[in-house]
């Protein structure tokens, strides 16, 4: 007979036994990647591409970047025709305020925004007072608190594109193939003088709209005058420079549309059309005529392109580079009313058909990009295309 203390002792002995047998087991170990595998992948992106990186040539590349530059900073005449006529001859000062041909568009980027909803009136707090009142104890207010800013704030959206036009020299400058001896030389001289007075421009431009002539009685004004006044006596002679040498490379560099794509062609050929227009208005001597003759043909080859894209809508030669044709006949055709022998008298509807016609540069560089990437992606599809199977062996003819 099995004693009480014997049960007892095979009672602990499968409870302890149970509790053991309870725990989690430990994970598995996992193994290690080889040393060869992680050295391998180190240094590598392993994310799949989105597309692939479309490589325009070089010297696509630095004429686009010579094309913003000089076609571009025509705008800084704009700005000198505008701040030579608010001024004549005399300094800034309250009576003559410089403008810079942007004035319309501050005055409405800087209209007065509709108004606040009043705030509940605090319980127990008095009346308001009479509007007279109010405006008197605004005067006994006193000047501003220290540390705030109450000067106007700077309206961007009138700010013409000077100093980024200007950059562009800078790139081109940069940019060592092809070499371009003469467009080189010309780009040497200008980029730094087409930057300095683009800076001086917006600094002026800033200085004004922001009233800050008020706090130190034109001091600043002044020497910012002396500077422009300086460097606008310069301006043509730089600017004409390089666009003798642009339009020289650029006549015996034609774009060969050989090989091009129905797209493409009809895109290059409204380009130069508009880019053979842009360089009438821009001369010194303008033929009215000659311009009028000019802005139907770029009509022409524009509604050429216009036509290809409502039968190719995925043709980015088209797609990119129309609205930006339509948009420079329209700024040239807003500006004919002020267009004489002397180019278009009017600062204001000039500096617009500057900034379409680099829009339409602009597009030529994108649209060149899409279709390059589009190309990319075609091939590369083409690529991951199963190989066929081969064609089975033929059978040796009996005898």
């Amino acid at each position: 007979m099995i004693s009480v203390r014997s049960l007892c002792s095979i009672a602990l002995v499968l409870v302890a036994s149970g509790v053991a047998g309870c725990k989690e087991d430990p994970p598995p170990p996992q193994p290690e990647q080889p040393a060869s595998s992680a050295a391998a992948n180190k240094g590598k992106n392993l994310r799949t591409p989105v597309s692939p990186i479309a490589k325009v040539d070089p010297q696509s590349m630095k004429e686009y970047r010579v094309d913003v530059c000089y076609f571009g900073t025509l705008s800084l005449k704009q700005a000198r025709d505008a701040y030579l006529a608010s001024l004549g001859k005399d300094e800034p000062s309250e009576k003559k305020i410089p403008k810079f041909g942007t004035e319309d568009q501050a005055k409405a980027g800087d209209a007065p925004k509709g108004l606040l909803p009043a705030k509940p009136p605090v319980p127990g707090a008095a009346a308001a007072a009479p509007s007279g009142s109010a405006a008197a104890g605004s005067a006994k207010a006193g000047p501003t608190p220290p540390g705030k800013d109450d000067r106007r704030p700077f309206n961007f959206s009138a700010r013409a594109p000077h100093e980024r036009n200007a950059r562009a020299c800078t790139v081109a400058l940069s940019l060592k193939e092809p070499a371009m001896p003469d467009v080189d030389a010309a780009l040497a001289e200008y980029a730094p003088f087409a930057t300095e007075l683009a800076k001086n421009i917006a600094t002026a431009a800033n200085y004004y709209q922001r009233e800050e002539y008020k706090k130190d009685s034109f001091a600043k004004g002044k020497a910012l005058h002396a500077k422009l006044i300086a460097d606008f006596q310069k301006l043509d002679a730089h600017s004409d420079k390089l666009g003798l040498a642009v339009s020289a490379w650029h006549s015996s560099h034609l774009p060969d549309l050989s090989k091009a794509e129905e797209g493409q062609k009809a895109a290059i050929t409204a380009l130069e059309d508009a880019r053979a227009l842009m360089v009438i208005l821009a001369s010194k001597n303008v033929d009215p005529a000659a311009a009028k003759t000019a802005l139907q043909k770029v009509e022409t080859s524009t509604a050429a392109l216009k036509t290809h894209g409502t039968s190719h809508q995925t043709d980015p030669w088209a797609k990119i580079m129309a609205p930006a044709l339509e948009g420079f006949i329209r700024d040239v055709k807003a500006a004919e009313p002020k267009l004489t022998d002397q180019g278009i008298s009017s600062p204001a509807l000039f500096l617009p058909v500057v900034t379409s016609f680099v829009s339409v540069v602009e597009g030529k560089h994108r649209a060149l990009s899409r279709s390059l990437m589009a190309k990319g992606q075609a091939a590369t599809r083409e690529a991951a295309k199963p190989a066929a199977p081969a064609a089975p062996a033929a059978e040796p003819q009996k005898e």
